[in-house]
């Protein structure tokens, strides 16, 4: 019996909160028909097999994206504060100048 065996290895950005996703992991399904039943039917079979795992890794990499996106839109958030904090610092000592 022939099987597709899918493996990733993801290395997010440092400050990703993880909550529960896994860094690596592997997929393996099994293609349910065999050669000898013909090629259209295995074909067909290793088709739906791949179809499968290829949604599988859709849904986790969403969940990774979803992870990374919120850290960095904080990040982003964090550093347009602190350049709005500058600005604001500035304009007093321009201020207090004159």
């Amino acid at each position: 019996m022939s099987s597709v065996k899918i493996t990733y290895n993801l290395k997010p950005p440092v400050g990703v909160d993880i909550n529960g996703l896994e860094k690596s992991k592997t997929y393996e399904l099994s293609v349910l028909v065999s050669p000898e039943n013909g090629p259209k039917s295995y074909y067909t079979a290793l088709q739906e097999s791949i179809t499968k795992t290829k949604e599988q890794i859709g849904n986790d990499l969403t969940a990774w994206r979803d992870a990374v996106g919120k850290t960095e839109s904080k990040n982003e958030s964090m550093k347009l504060k602190s350049e709005e904090e500058e600005e604001t610092e500035e304009e007093r000592e321009g201020e207090e100048e004159q």
